[in-house]
C-alpha cells in the first residue's frame, strides 16, 4: 500500500463521527474534495457531494457513494456520581465494549472517557449464566457528580465514540482500525477523484 493511501485511511478511520454526528468526516471530505471538483454541495441532512462537471452535454452521470458514520453510543443518563448510562448507536457486541477508551463529544468540547469492566462474577448470574448487556456498562469521564458533568456541558443525547489508533500489523500487510467499513468507502471516493 502506498504511504499516501495509508495516511488517507488513517486520517479517515481515526476521525470520530457517529450516526447523526458526522461533522468531523463531512468537514474532512469537503476540504479534501474542494480542489478536485467544480463545486461541493452539502444537503440539509448533511450529505456532502463533490460535483465534477463534464465538458460534454450528453455525458453519462456517475455517482460514487459511501457513508461517513460509525457505531458509537448516545448518553442516556448522568448518574448522581457523574457516570453515564448509554444506548448503542448501531450494532454492538457487549463483550467488546467494557474496559475500552472512548471520547465523549459535548457542545463544550470532547473529553476522554472509559467504559467500565463487567466483573466476571456478575456474568455468572443466578443460574450460572448471565449475558452481558450494554446496560451493565457505565462510562466514566472522571466527573464526581451529575452537577460537575453538567458544568462541563455534558447532556443526555451527547455521543460517545471509540478512540482507536489506526496502525499496521507487524508485516504491514493489513491494518488495525475502527470504522473500516465506512471510511474505506470514503477513500474509494477520494482517490479516484484525484485520478480524474
Amino acid at each position: 500500500m502506498q504511504n499516501k493511501t495509508f495516511q488517507l485511511i488513517k486520517d479517515l478511520t481515526e476521525l470520530q463521527a457517529t450516526s447523526g454526528n458526522e461533522k468531523n468526516v463531512r468537514n474532512y471530505m469537503k476540504h479534501y474534495m474542494e480542489p478536485l471538483v467544480d463545486h461541493v454541495e452539502v444537503s440539509p441532512l448533511g450529505n456532502v457531494f463533490g460535483v465534477k462537471e463534464s465538458k460534454k452535454d450528453d455525458a453519462p452521470t456517475l455517482l460514487v457513494a459511501s457513508h461517513m458514520d460509525e457505531v458509537g453510543f448516545m448518553l442516556s443518563q448522568i448518574t448522581d456520581n457523574g457516570l453515564f448510562t448509554v444506548v448503542p448507536l448501531g450494532g454492538w457486541n457487549p463483550y467488546v465494549v467494557s474496559a475500552q477508551r472512548f471520547t465523549l463529544q459535548t457542545s463544550k468540547g470532547d473529553y476522554p472517557c472509559v467504559s467500565s469492566a463487567v466483573a466476571p462474577h456478575l456474568l455468572r448470574g443466578k443460574e450460572g449464566n448471565h449475558n452481558a448487556d450494554i446496560s451493565d456498562i457505565l462510562f466514566d469521564a472522571g466527573f464526581t457528580s451529575r452537577e460537575e458533568a453538567e458544568a462541563f456541558g455534558v447532556r443526555p443525547g451527547d455521543t460517545i465514540v471509540p478512540l482507536v489508533e489506526t496502525i499496521y500489523k507487524a508485516n504491514k500487510e493489513s491494518i488495525i482500525s475502527k470504522a473500516w467499513d465506512n471510511r474505506s468507502g470514503c477513500v474509494a471516493v477520494l482517490e479516484p477523484l484525484e485520478e480524474v
